[in-house]
């Protein structure tokens, strides 16, 4: 059976992180197109608001994972804009190799933003943080 992460995680944030960074990071796998490939099928989706530091907790990380979801082999991530935030401005950063971004440091992401993950270990590593601080929304599509 599939493990489901969609519609129960609508508007539901991923698990916190604690401010450590952890040590041992995986190795990215290699993979091939999401977009290329029509044989890629979707399983599940989630939406969800990155924290800010009005949303998270002492102790915790305002850098944000994706669902644990068992099944994803790749995902495609779109970022929205929340309001009040500066138009074509970078909006949140990522990396995919278990680093914690920074408002300073990582790949960009404007309103509008797409990135393709393209192995179940980026999914696991994929690190997210707001910019300016704002709760944008986050749209994720798993395929198997």
């Amino acid at each position: 059976m599939l493990e489901y992460t969609g519609e129960e995680t609508i508007g539901v944030a991923p698990p916190l992180i604690d401010i450590a960074e952890p040590g041992d990071k995986p190795t990215p796998v290699a993979g091939s197109s999401i977009l290329g490939n029509v044989r890629s099928r979707a399983i599940t989706n989630t939406t969800f608001n990155l924290f800010t530091t009005a949303t998270v907790p002492v102790g915790k990380n305002v850098v944000m994972p994706l669902h644990n979801t068992t099944q994803a082999k790749r995902a495609i991530i779109v970022l929205e804009a929340a309001p009040g935030a500066a138009q074509n401005a970078i909006i949140a950063r990522c990396w995919m190799d278990g680093s914690f971004p920074t408002p300073e440091r990582g790949l960009q992401f404007k309103d509008g933003g797409v990135i393709e993950l393209t192995s179940a270990e980026d999914i696991l590593n994929f690190r997210i943080i707001t910019c300016d601080n704002r709760p944008h929304v986050v749209q994720v599509q798993y395929f198997l």
